[in-house]
């Protein structure tokens, strides 16, 4: 998603390390593998995803391509925000084109080549494509609110904060308006959000501030 600046948080590096060891095997052997990173809003998916990527990069000499699922929503933010004003029932995993991420995730797995996806550009509210071709990356890793209900993932990482533990990071990112409507939706992607570690190879708690 173009608008986002990414940072690398070495604090992750312990949570990373561990990840890297349970997946050792495949990513030693160039075996493709896709990590998927979940969680509510502010709880640091971006980040861990972020730090996850470089510490595999330069500890393994593999080269990766980073998924965003933000990417993958049917409408714009500022659509889909105006959408959620004229029915909050809208929030949801139906907001998201989870087939299509299902299906560019094992179009890389197989190392089809191309691939062409879509790719938000947030303060241009509007949607184009990107182009990438999975010849030239040995991993991904994909992060996003619903990625636990993914089928194609090799291994799922659950952030378990909810938003209340994450607020402090949602005021400072200061990405999203911070009101009771926006609230209300929270609230609502929580109840949905938090079954979803039953999905999970593993689940983290995230004590770093984006």
């Amino acid at each position: 998603m173009i608008g986002d600046k990414l940072t690398y948080h070495s604090s992750f590096e312990n949570i990373n390390d561990q990840i890297i060891a349970k997946l050792n095997k495949d990513l030693a052997s160039k075996k493709r593998v896709c990590i998927a990173v979940g969680g509510e809003s502010g709880c640091g998916k971006t980040s861990l995803a972020y730090a996850l990527f470089v510490d595999i990069e330069n500890k393994l000499g593999l080269k990766g391509f980073l998924f965003h699922g933000d990417d993958y929503f049917h409408l714009p933010p500022k659509d889909n925000h105006n959408k959620r004003l004229e029915d909050i029932c809208h929030v949801g995993p139906s907001e998201v084109n989870l087939k299509l991420l299902d299906s560019n995730i094992q179009n890389f797995l197989d190392n089809q080549g191309e691939i062409r996806k879509p790719l938000v550009h947030y303060k241009n509210n509007d949607i184009s494509e990107e182009i990438l071709n999975s010849k030239d990356f040995d991993f991904c890793i994909v992060e996003g609110t619903y990625t636990m209900l993914l089928e194609k993932p090799t291994f799922k990482v659950f952030i378990e904060n909810s938003f209340i533990d994450t607020k402090l990071n949602r005021e400072k990112r200061a990405r999203d308006i911070m009101d009771e409507f926006n609230e209300k939706v929270l609230a609502i992607e929580h109840n949905i959000i938090k079954s979803q570690r039953l999905y999970a190879d593993m689940i983290v708690n995230n004590t770093i501030v984006d």
